[in-house]
């Protein structure tokens, strides 16, 4: 992953953004990226996209666009990254995904980013205080927790309640991201007290778990029961699930504004809602 290493000194960030912290966040930056598809072929570049949008005029964007994403939204990430990339063959985009406070953190620590979507506003409200966020964020998903089992569900768990049963393997995300604060409060209003086996740093991380068999049971989003193999949900099943909304936002800071403005334009396109919806996400 690309970075920049020059010094900004806007008012507002000047003690945040200093030319050697950005360089040595760099080495800080323990995300995963992901290849984000490929350029255009040769005489498509004024043709349309597989989304149906064109790409004439596209090359007028250049340069490598940073966008870190909640682990949740990987999948369909690297799926709009692509397209993105065909509708701007000139722009290379670098995603990098991992729990939302771990992504807060690397950008208050200066690491690069141009385009920021955590699975929850408040941790884009913690960015926009510290660091700043340039314009309104835009809500580009939503999502709900469910109970999930790996498949075939040999531990015969039938709904929340089981999850205080001590002879199972229960796994949560950890309390400090947003699939674990929501699931914790959502349990909490139902009456149930789990006691995790594990507690994940993001929900990835606990639906590869749960898919291996390691885990009986486990609280995830509904987009990874949907998508991922290897697991089964069982929905929620005590009133109303918990939700979450993803808003994404232009950093301040931003070192391809240009690029950053236009991929916040695509994520409300109807291409970019169908997306998520077919990866398991509500529309905004």
């Amino acid at each position: 992953m690309g970075g920049v290493c020059a010094a900004t000194h806007d008012t507002d960030v000047a003690h945040r953004a200093t030319w050697t912290r950005r360089c040595a966040a760099l080495t800080l930056l323990v995300m995963t990226p992901l290849a984000a598809g490929c350029a255009a072929a040769e005489g498509d570049v004024d043709g349309p996209n597989r989304s149906g949008a064109s790409v004439s005029g596209a090359a007028t964007l250049q340069g490598s666009l940073h966008v870190l994403v909640a682990a949740s939204l990987l999948p369909v990430a690297e799926v709009l990254a692509g397209d993105f990339e065909l509708l701007h063959p000139g722009v290379d985009v670098q995603i990098a995904g991992a729990g939302s406070s771990t992504l807060r953190e690397q950008v208050l620590a200066g690491a690069p980013a141009d385009v920021f979507i955590p699975a929850d506003p408040s941790h884009l409200q913690a960015v926009r205080h510290e660091v700043g966020i340039s314009g309104e964020s835009v809500v580009v998903a939503r999502n709900s927790l469910v109970l999930a089992v790996p498949a075939g569900n040999d531990a015969g768990v039938a709904a929340l309640a089981d999850l205080t049963r001590p002879e199972l393997l229960i796994g949560l995300c950890a309390a400090e991201v947003p699939c674990g604060a929501h699931a914790r409060a959502g349990l909490s209003r139902a009456g149930i007290e789990p006691v995790p086996d594990t507690d994940e740093p993001n929900v990835r991380a606990l639906v590869t778990k749960l898919a291996a068999g390691e885990l009986d049971a486990a609280v995830v989003y509904a987009s990874d029961a949907r998508t991922a193999a290897g697991i089964e949900s069982l929905g929620w099943g005590a009133g109303s699930a918990p939700e979450t909304t993803y808003e994404a936002a232009m950093l301040t800071e931003a070192p391809n504004t240009q690029a950053a403005e236009a991929f916040l334009d695509f994520l409300g396109s109807a291409a970019a809602r169908d997306a998520f919806v077919s990866h398991g996400f509500g529309a905004p």
